[in-house]
């Protein structure tokens, strides 16, 4: 199996500071975001991830976006398992996420991509 993770989201307080500190550190280019995105981080003009603003989830997490089939299984599953729903499911163009705690408090989102 290849890697489970489709894109990273980093919640921030200024997205343009972080995407200064990035370019820098690593040389990663970053772009105009869309929608709740302030900026992307590209690789090849390809984004693959993106700066959110905080909000329900606190500043400098990255959460990383893990495929599954079913996203209401994977949510079921991740909540038997003791993990806690954070943000529930959001629809964009890409897919929709739903965002869960493990027991430990790391984040993670369980991810479907939009059909096509």
């Amino acid at each position: 199996m290849g890697t489970p993770f489709v894109r990273f989201d980093l919640t921030v307080v200024d997205g343009t500071t972080i995407a200064d500190f990035y370019q820098g550190l690593f040389g990663w280019e970053t772009g105009p975001g869309a929608g709740s995105y302030q900026d992307w981080l590209l690789d090849g003009g390809q984004p693959w991830a993106g700066t959110v603003p905080v909000g329900a989830l606190p500043a400098g997490r990255w959460i990383p976006y893990v495929a599954v089939d079913n996203l209401a299984v994977a949510v079921s599953k991740a909540v038997d398992l003791d993990g806690t729903v954070i943000r529930d499911k959001v629809t964009g163009p890409a897919g929709t996420s739903v965002i869960v705690a493990d027991p430990g408090g790391a984040l993670i989102a369980l991810f479907t991509p939009a059909a096509g």
